[in-house]
């Protein structure tokens, strides 16, 4: 109100002490008269809480009257809420009437704070903001999110885990079990007068994803779950969307034939990131160099010239792999052969023989092992024999024993 009137109104109460009640008369007057800002029904104005009286809040909102929350919405309130508030709080509120004569200034202070948080999810989605929301339901559309005092939908086809599952019943399993977890999302519609409120896990898991490769190093050792197998390897989900490539080939020393020999989906695994492309959003990984190398753990048990047997895998033209231990096969070369320069080796071996060989060499970094029959002597050879001998006849005792 102008200080002017202030001072009219004290100037002529000393100067006219005579005729009180007429000044005060005046007075109220000018109030009635005086141009208060006239709100309107739908407006949006925030108000100091005077009181509150049985269950009834009285608020100023700068007008000629005050603005009363109406016992019915009170009670509709959460007490939670209510206990919160208190005189001299600013809150939102909603002009749902304006008085016409005698009647009541009336205000929703639900509508109020509802229309604040229409308003922040307009600006949220103005900035590209990402949100993490509690799910609060679900239907067959989708999923329920809370957002302040207003409810925001997440539609099937922006939920990743169950956008390809075409099974009514597992997506209605997958979205009850999510009811009270929270979800991060972009918002991606908001139309306050159709209560419109409509938001993407899609969308913030790509930006979650496009983060994370930003700051993913090739080499990097990282833990993850087993959440699909092909035959040419195992998905790996490593967090925040991403989900990287296990080949087969890279998941252990020894020949895997197909992956689920070795996993089970939900397995967690350890692995290293081998290759990252940002556009494609493709991460390629490896186990198996995070594994002991059965080579180094050979070189670390035996040495050039040591004898040991092993089985041969494969007959071939120059000679033939015998697998010596689990993930080492060496070369048996024709040269080192115990056989004429004319005979071919498949004269001599056949895949699955058990035979006694010499370590030529061993080479660790190139994953080679030459072995040879020509330089184990007749004695050795005929010393292994036996004592094969006495070991089949004592697994054949212990047999008929038990």
């Amino acid at each position: 109100m102008p200080n002017n009137f202030f001072i009219m109104a004290n100037s002529e109460q000393t100067n006219s002490t005579h005729n009180n009640s007429n000044d005060q008369t005046t007075f109220f007057d000018l109030i009635e008269e005086y141009d208060f800002p006239q709100p309107k029904r739908g407006d949006i104005i925030r108000g100091e809480i005077l009181r509150i009286d049985d269950d009834v809040v009285f608020i100023d909102i700068g007008s000629k009257r005050d603005a009363m929350v109406p016992h019915q919405e009170i009670q509709q309130l959460d007490d939670a809420f209510l206990s919160t508030l208190a005189t001299g709080d600013t809150v939102p509120v909603y002009v749902t009437r304006t008085p016409v004569g005698s009647e009541q200034l009336l205000v929703s202070l639900e509508r109020g704070l509802q229309e604040m948080d229409w308003e922040r999810a307009v600006k949220l989605q103005e900035d590209e903001a990402t949100v993490e929301l509690k799910i609060v339901n679900y239907n067959k559309g989708g999923l329920v999110v809370e957002f302040g005092r207003i409810q925001g939908f997440v539609p099937n086809s922006h939920v990743p885990a169950i956008q390809n599952v075409y099974s009514h019943d597992k997506r209605t399993s997958y979205k009850s079990k999510q009811v009270g977890e929270t979800l991060k999302l972009k918002i991606i519609e908001v139309d306050p007068p159709q209560e419109r409120f409509v938001l993407s896990a899609k969308s913030a898991q790509k930006e979650q994803r496009q983060e994370r490769l930003s700051h993913l190093s090739q080499g990097e050792t990282l833990t993850g779950t087993i959440v699909n197998m092909k035959h040419y390897g195992a998905f790996v989900d490593i967090g925040d969307g991403l989900v990287g490539l296990l080949h087969i080939s890279r998941m252990a020393w020894e020949h895997i034939d197909r992956p689920e020999h070795l996993f089970d989906i939900g397995d967690e695994v350890k692995v290293m990131v081998d290759k990252i492309d940002v556009q494609k959003e493709k991460i390629s990984l490896n186990r198996k160099v995070l594994l002991p190398s059965p080579w180094q753990t050979f070189a670390e048990k035996w040495q050039t010239g040591d004898l040991l047997e092993g089985t041969v895998t494969a007959v071939v033209d120059f000679g033939a792999f015998v697998r010596v231990d689990d993930g080492i096969e060496g070369l048996l070369h024709k040269n080192e052969m115990n056989i004429p320069s004319d005979t071919d080796p498949s004269d001599s071996l056949a895949e699955g023989d058990v035979i006694l060989i010499r370590i030529v060499q061993i080479d660790v970094a190139q994953e080679r092992l030459s072995l040879s029959t020509r330089r184990v002597t007749a004695a050795e050879e005929i010393g292994w024999m036996q004592n094969r001998h006495e070991e089949e006849h004592e697994a054949e005792a212990e047999i008929i024993v038990e």
